[in-house]
């Protein structure tokens, strides 16, 4: 089952671990945690989806999802990296800068569903315009073609011959023997 997080690095302490008490004799009990990726964690095994269930943050820090439902906090999530300033250095002198990673703008789901829309009607708007330009470049392509190429069917071809002879080998690749025709 796929659950979806308010927080990008949020860790769900399901059971709580034991250290080992060496004068009672009760052994160490390992603890049982989640840890959520980018806001999304998948929880395979059924002990463990009934314990995420039944956990107080349940529909408040965390939501289930099915497989194919859009994330909802997506937007408003913060990302856990903060951006980083890379300088190049060249012989002990600063050269150049990069900012890498940080937060990504976002954009809500309604400005992105409005600009999907203006864009469709955008590009209907724009089609037969293009559609006619295209197939005219094409026509004009192929008039240019037909008249750049010649008829060599009504030229006459001539041979060229030369006057001097040819050196054939008797004795194969490689021999200093040679005679004249």
């Amino acid at each position: 089952m796929k659950f979806i997080s308010k927080s990008s690095n949020l860790l769900v302490i399901l059971r709580p671990g034991l250290s080992a008490q060496p004068l009672t004799g009760t052994p160490a009990k390992p603890s049982v945690s989640v840890r959520f990726e980018d806001g999304v964690a998948e929880v395979q095994q059924e002990d463990l989806i009934k314990m995420m269930k039944n956990h107080p943050g349940f529909e408040s820090d965390f939501i289930s999802a099915e497989a194919n439902v859009a994330d909802p906090y997506a937007v408003t999530r913060i990302e856990k990296e903060p951006a980083h300033e890379l300088a190049d250095i060249k012989y002990g002198a600063p050269e150049g800068r990069v900012i890498k990673g940080g937060p990504k703008p976002k954009i809500s789901p309604a400005i992105q569903k409005l600009i999907a829309e203006s864009a469709a009607a955008l590009a209907k708007q724009m089609l037969p315009d293009m559609v006619k330009e295209t197939l005219k470049a094409i026509v004009d392509s192929k008039k240019v073609e037909s008249e750049e190429a010649p008829d060599d069917s009504t030229e006459e071809k001539k041979e060229v011959t030369t006057d001097e002879p040819k050196v054939v080998s008797s004795y194969g690749k490689g021999s200093k023997k040679r005679k004249k025709e």
